[in-house]
């Protein structure tokens, strides 16, 4: 939501409140049925007021944000926690809104859900209506494979040159971005689109067929650990090298959380995650990523970064409306999911803005989900997002408390060096 003042968010919120008490008093009418389609309806519609309210809150610490009357932490944590509830809510929202189809199958509304229903896009409706478990873990043989794919996709296993050269131990791997090697343990087959996701929805985000390379090699590439923390959590993203190369061959880094750029990464040559920014990614072979996958992660990156307003978002953003720094055209994304996850990312965003930026990335079919249920998906990416976000703070923070730690005791050993002078 936009708003140009506080006292425009005070009459909105105003407006809220009559609505929130009107529907507070249809709730409470003792002849309606708990558990019925018009009882579930109105939940939905509880649960929708309550976002519409946080998503007030967060207008006005925005405003007063861009008039200096609160500073950037507290403007920044403030948002942060109130996006968490509004994800968290949209989670209450769509489990009625899955008693709300249930509902209706059983009374004949709506024509019951099975595997071979006729339809659009029914592997994506189960997915959504039919599993719950959205956050199942995944299959440790398809892991276990794409990496092994990938290892020799990438040329990762050490050669006894590697060894030489490298110092490199004899099962140890090569980070693809750095050029290092490591222990096996410490390199990742990262995905780039989450596998969490599903290959159902995989499947409608990138178009028919694409569910099929969730485990695959283009959807992977291999990572030093703390690399991998950061590319997860969108500090870092992978964008053409070239603007002119068709098809792209050379890619390179790009930082777009500047708030990590001091974050000290474990490897001789990165030292700390700012030395990635506009660096170009050497490839031991000729095989790259899928291209599609990393615009998802470059955008979704970029948009995870203007949700939580993290440090250097508007300079990126201004970038990508200039064609930088993702210029070469690709019909990458179904549209109307592009619209959803811009808009999660902020409702204030206008159709217009986002069509001009994106409208040679995307494309779209006379057939697609309702609007409800596409929105539902960008939740998921969004709710993921969110706790990759938390898992590479959490190590940040411990990685900061460790140099702390590191930096006392060369002061006590400095002061015992002293008195023994």
């Amino acid at each position: 939501m936009r708003f140009s003042s506080i006292a425009a968010v005070e009459e909105q919120r105003l407006k809220l409140r009559t609505s929130q008490q009107d529907l507070k008093r249809k709730l409470s009418v003792t002849s309606l049925e708990r558990g019925s389609g018009k009882h579930i309806r109105l939940q939905i519609e509880e649960v929708t007021l309550e976002q519409e309210e946080l998503k007030l809150n967060k207008a006005q610490f925005d405003l007063e944000a861009g008039q200096n009357r609160i500073d950037h932490k507290v403007h920044r944590n403030a948002c942060r926690s109130t996006n968490k509830r509004i994800i968290s809510l949209g989670d209450d929202l769509w489990e009625l809104r899955r008693k709300l189809r249930a509902h209706d199958e059983s009374v004949g509304k709506a024509a019951i859900l099975m595997p071979d229903s006729e339809g659009a896009f029914v592997s994506a409706l189960l997915r959504l209506y039919k599993d719950p478990n959205t956050s199942k873990k995944r299959s440790s043989t398809r892991q276990t494979d794409m990496r092994e794919k990938a290892i020799i996709a990438y040329s990762a296993l050490a050669t006894k040159g590697d060894i030489k050269s490298y110092n490199a131990g004899s099962s140890w791997l090569r980070c693809t971005i750095s050029g290092e090697f490591k222990p096996k343990i410490e390199i990742k087959a990262a995905h780039i689109v989450p596998a969490s996701l599903g290959p159902e929805l995989v499947d409608y985000v990138f178009g028919n067929g694409t569910g099929s390379r969730l485990f695959s090699t283009d959807n992977c590439i291999m990572l030093y650990r703390g690399l991998e923390q950061a590319f997860d959590s969108g500090n870092f993203v992978i964008v053409p090298a070239d603007p002119a190369e068709r098809p792209i061959r050379r890619w390179k880094t790009v930082l777009v959380n500047e708030s990590s750029r001091n974050q000290r990464i474990d490897l001789s040559t990165i030292g700390h995650l700012g030395l990635l920014d506009e660096r170009e990614i050497k490839f031991p072979t000729d095989y790259r990523p899928a291209a599609r996958f990393l615009y998802y992660h470059f955008l979704t990156s970029l948009l995870r970064c203007r949700y939580y307003q993290q440090p250097g978002w508007e300079k990126v953003w201004a970038k990508m409306k200039t064609g930088q720094p993702w210029p070469t055209p690709g019909r990458y994304l179904r549209e109307s999911m592009l619209l959803c996850l811009a808009k999660a990312a902020d409702s204030g965003i206008c159709d217009d803005t986002i069509e001009e930026l994106v409208r040679e990335h995307t494309f779209s079919t006379a057939d697609r989900l309702s609007v409800h249920e596409e929105e539902e998906i960008a939740r998921r990416i969004q709710e993921i997002g969110e706790r990759q976000t938390e898992e590479w703070e959490k190590e940040a923070e411990l990685g900061r408390a460790e140099e702390d730690e590191d930096e006392e005791d060369e002061e006590d050993e400095d002061e015992s060096e002293e008195e023994e002078d």
